[in-house]
């Protein structure tokens, strides 16, 4: 059968390895800026800000191996922890540092292909394959994921390269950095040990010996890369927290299957094409069936084509398959009952996909050849594969336009400018109520979206609900206002009479006092409290709000707040509660205060 196969027309000229390094590396540098470009345009957005607080806690490992939710990711929070000490709450240096790691990548991507394809064209046209499509694109722009894919991407390469010097004789080198890189980029994301799959379909593509020597000779490298994987494993059972979870049952499981298979097919076309409004900044795709018709004839074509001549390559598609598998049960496992479909239009979970989807495209079409009888119509195929390529870019360049559209309208760029220039106005002694961010920045997972953690990692000076002075008031456009406390309750305290206090706290007491409200109907909320007293001296007291469920919440207490002389000290947020009543604490025995007033509310602008 192989006798009846001509080969198809190449270039008269081989082109120079030089040649194809230096057009790889253009091509890296070129869409590595293009994406920084399109970065710029957003800024943080709920993980980022939650993950840069905690990264300022430092670079202790109790900081590093404390899980994120039910991950357990140190390079994570090593790259966080980076980020807070050298450049807090600086997004262009957040930028410049995933426009490295892209770069890399690609470069990366491209000297794989170099050295698996030798002096080919299909070295540049299948590293820009891969630098433009669109599973990787969402994850630059998202800093939380990028976090997580990027490494992965980087390391994920290097863990191919090492295979390639293993089989290539260069067995020290392998083992030097291959296990390393895996574990690394295990460390940042532990999805990322499935380019694993795509080492052993690399490694089997490359077999040139019987398959017992061949297991012979991969036994030692297979046991190098044995030890990252169990010493993380390790690790994350020492450490890890991760969430129970069930599989949703067949007939959901089925369409997310379906759902899940259309990422890759999608790709094949460019997509894909069209993004959700919602959170496009996230990269929830929303391809149409054009997208899903056209890539899945293209994954037919080029099925068939491995099929008819070069079946090694379907060894790639295995691991594409594979991957898309694995990814299918391991978050439907762990994800659905939250998050429900979403995560299989969630670009997050599919960012290394693009490593082995285009690593089956691009051997998968080199291995085209014409039938004898057709060879004369060779010099048409290069112009036809070309015409695809330019198509396949035309659909890439939609789906990164359509994702800047979304990603264009995020609010957090022009919501931190505008604070920075209002705090620099107020200066040091501003003082602000402990709000939250922005819904338009945060979202209900995040565990502590409070603006005054983010200011202090970024080391912004200001006042937290200091007794100097009303507290002002943070918008939701970044800009100060004054405020008051809006009142829904306070302490019934009982009358004094002849006597000087009402309420006076000696020694190691507590007291809980019932409330009166302002309204018929007092809804759960995260309360606030104005706290009005005479001290003598230095004071420690604690307040408690009560349910009526009987459940106690502690308010918490700003940083280096004190009870002393005649002032107001201002309290909270609390967890959210409903509101039966105040508990008030002293804990030392020297104690002694008059409580004025417990007011409790929510701060809002004056006027």
């Amino acid at each position: 059968m192989r006798g009846m196969w001509g080969t198809l027309a190449r270039p008269r000229h081989a082109p120079e390895p030089a040649v194809l390094r230096a057009v790889v590396i253009a091509i890296a540098l070129v869409q590595a800026g293009v994406l920084g470009l399109l970065a710029r345009r957003g800024s943080w957005l709920s993980d980022d800000l939650e993950f840069l607080v905690q990264g300022g806690r430092g670079f202790a490992p109790a900081e590093l191996l404390t899980p994120l939710n039910d991950h357990l990711a140190p390079g994570l929070r090593f790259t966080y922890a980076t980020f807070a000490a050298v450049a807090p709450l600086n997004w262009d240096v957040t930028v410049a540092w995933r426009m490295l790691l892209q770069a890399l990548a690609i470069t990366l991507f491209g000297l794989l292909l170099l050295r698996l394809l030798r002096a080919s064209w299909w070295v540049p046209a299948g590293t820009l394959l891969y630098a433009l499509s669109a599973l990787s694109m969402p994850s630059f722009m998202s800093l939380s994921s990028g976090v997580n894919n990027l490494p992965a991407h980087v390391f994920g390469l290097l863990l191919l390269h090492a295979t390639l010097d293993w089989y290539a004789g260069h067995r020290v080198r392998a083992v030097a950095y291959g296990p390393v890189s895996l574990l690394i980029s295990l460390a940042c994301w532990e999805k990322s040990g499935l380019i694993l799959v795509t080492a052993i379909a690399l490694a089997l593509y490359l077999r040139d010996t019987p398959l017992r020597p061949w297991l012979r000779r991969t036994a030692p490298y297979a046991v190098a890369l044995a030890v990252p994987v169990v010493a993380f494993s390790i690790v994350y059972a020492t450490y890890g927290q991760p969430s129970s979870g069930e599989l949703p049952g067949v007939g959901t499981m089925l369409d997310l299957a379906a759902r899940a298979f259309a990422v890759p097919v999608a790709a094949l076309a460019g997509g894909p094409w069209s993004w959700t409004p919602i959170s496009g900044a996230f990269g929830t795709a929303n391809a149409p069936v054009a997208a899903l018709v056209l890539g899945g004839v293209v994954a037919a074509v080029l099925l068939l084509t491995a099929w008819r001549h070069d079946r090694r390559a379907l060894l790639l598609w295995a691991s594409v398959g594979i991957y898309t598998l694995a990814t299918l049960f391991l978050i439907a496992y762990g994800r659905y009952d939250v998050f429900g479909d979403v995560f299989t239009v969630h670009y997050h979970y599919w960012s290394d996909l693009s490593i082995p989807l285009i690593l089956a495209v691009v051997l998968t079409g080199r291995a085209v050849r014409l039938p004898i009888g057709l060879v004369r119509f060779g010099p048409v195929v290069p112009v036809a594969g070309m015409c695809a390529l330019l198509g396949w870019t035309a659909g890439s360049v939609v789906s990164t336009a359509g994702f800047a559209q979304y990603w264009d309208d995020n609010p957090s760029r022009a919501y931190f400018a505008t604070l920075r220039a209002e705090l620099d106005e107020a200066g040091p002694s501003v003082n602000l109520w402990d709000t939250r961010l922005p819904g338009a920045l945060s979202n209900i997972l995040v565990k502590d979206s409070r603006l005054s953690p983010v200011l202090r990692t970024a080391e912004i000076p200001f006042q937290l609900q200091a007794s100097t002075s009303e507290p002002r008031l943070v918008d939701d456009s970044g800009r100060i206002h004054p405020a008051r406390l809006s009142v829904w309750a306070e302490a019934v305290i009982p009358p004094k009479g002849n006597k000087f206090c009402a309420l006076h706290l000696e020694g190691v007491n507590t007291v809980t006092l019932p409330l009166r409200l302002r309204t018929p109907q007092v809804p759960p909320a995260a309360w606030f409290v104005k706290f009005s007293y005479l001290a003598g001296r230095q004071n420690t007291v604690e307040l408690e709000l009560v349910g009526t469920n009987g459940r106690a919440v502690q308010v918490p207490v700003p940083p280096g707040a004190s009870v002393a002389g005649f002032a107001n000290m201002y309290l909270g947020p609390t967890p959210v509660t409903d509101l039966a009543a105040v508990r008030l604490r002293t804990t030392a025995l020297d104690s002694s205060l008059c409580v004025g007033s417990v007011e409790i509310g929510l701060p809002q602008v004056s006027g």
